[in-house]
């Protein structure tokens, strides 16, 4: 069977047309590890962090920053906008783990001024939980823990 040369000319134009699609929604994939974290969990791997995050604000495409397998040891971070993109996403596969000082983390994660921006993937935040448990004053018999939640909100 032979195609007739407008069945070859209507697949053309399609070919095309999704070629043309493609190209405009261009997603730009940042990962961490091209930018110096270290998947170790023993190296500070905020800079790594904080260099994919302002490559990916600076970027006017829709982009996302990918943290892969591994562990990641990562301090304060503090991720600011107002960004260029209109869609950020992070996809975490590692596990992102807190120093065991907790006393120099403040808001170990926080953003201001971001938006249009999530977070997804089959990774963990480690926030060293059990190395809190051991401060509790071991007098009192009830303690009131109280979380403490930090946000910001954008405001166009």
């Amino acid at each position: 069977m032979k195609l007739s040369d407008c069945n070859l000319h209507g697949i053309m134009v399609v070919v095309f047309v999704m070629l043309s699609i493609n190209s405009t929604s261009a997603v730009t994939k940042f990962n961490v590890l091209n930018f110096g974290a270290k998947p170790n969990g023993r190296t500070d791997s905020i800079d790594g962090f904080l260099k994919a995050w302002n490559t990916t604000c600076g970027s006017a495409d829709s982009s996302f920053i990918y943290v892969p397998k591994g562990q990641y040891l990562v301090g304060s971070l503090e991720f600011k906008g107002k960004c260029r993109s209109s869609e950020i996403i992070i996809r975490i596969d590692g596990t992102i783990v807190a120093p065991l000082d907790y006393g120099v983390l403040g808001n170990w994660f926080s953003f201001e001024g971001v938006t249009g921006f999530s977070i997804t993937g089959a990774g963990a935040f480690d926030a060293k939980g059990p190395s809190l448990w051991a401060c509790k004053v071991p007098t009192l018999t009830h303690v009131l823990l109280v979380p403490r939640y930090s946000f910001f909100l954008s405001f166009l």
